[in-house]
């Protein structure tokens, strides 16, 4: 990765980039559409389902002749009975993000989370698997993070990354925003900030160099050595 960039702080998506959480969102979606008596979807195919939020996701999951307001809300609804039983099953850290996210609190890179996930499960799931004792931190170093949030517009609009930004108390130019999807990599353009694709997340390389990433990175330990050996702050 060649420095090009100051950087000074990192926003994490947190599906696809920080957890892998793909199964438990397929099994969730594929129970409620089981239930209507809709075909169901493998698990890989929800790589291309997921990103823009929950209404989204059930919308894309639907057949095309049943993706109006009443049946993607109703969808909606039920995935969320399914996936609040069983949302930690398997879903788990990718290989490499805990010691990278340790790493970057060592070299002083402040660290935040915005997601299309409902910020209230945004939050139950940072303080599940980014709670301090599993980075040897004393807290949990999530404190600034942002889901998807009624009143506030979803990725790739900037307002919420922005909004991280203040917090952050960084100009958006020396922030980082670490996705897997092209949705981060527009938000990242939108927002004026450094993107950076997780190649090892649901979209891949491909999609995320023809969305124009400024870097793609294979995997978590990629960026860790990156880090190391140069600091990238």
């Amino acid at each position: 990765m060649k420095k090009k960039h100051k950087i000074k702080a990192i926003i994490f998506d947190l599906d696809g980039t920080l957890l892998d959480s793909l199964q438990d969102i397929a099994e969730s979606m594929n129970k409620a559409l089981a239930e209507e008596g809709l075909p169901e979807h493998p698990v890989e195919a929800y790589k291309d389902f997921v990103g823009n939020g929950l209404f989204k996701l059930a919308e894309r999951a639907l057949p095309k002749n049943r993706r109006n307001e009443k049946d993607i809300e109703k969808m909606a609804e039920k995935f969320w009975v399914h996936y609040e039983e069983s949302w930690f099953l398997n879903t788990k850290p990718y290989p490499g993000i805990l010691y990278l996210i340790q790493l970057c609190v060592s070299h002083k890179i402040k660290v935040a989370i915005l997601s299309n996930k409902v910020h209230y499960f945004t939050k139950k799931m940072i303080r599940h698997y980014f709670r301090g004792a599993m980075i040897n931190q004393g807290k949990n170093p999530f404190g600034i993070y942002s889901g998807e949030q009624p009143d506030k517009p979803a990725k790739p609009d900037p307002t919420r990354a922005l909004e991280l930004a203040e917090r952050l108390k960084c100009k958006p130019e020396n922030i980082a925003l670490l996705g897997d999807s092209p949705v981060d990599i527009e938000t990242a353009k939108n927002a004026g900030m450094i993107s950076i694709g997780a190649a090892w997340g649901f979209s891949g390389r491909e999609a995320l160099e023809k969305a124009g990433a400024d870097y793609v990175i294979d995997s978590p330990a990629e960026l860790a050595t990156e880090m190391e050996k140069k600091p990238i702050n």
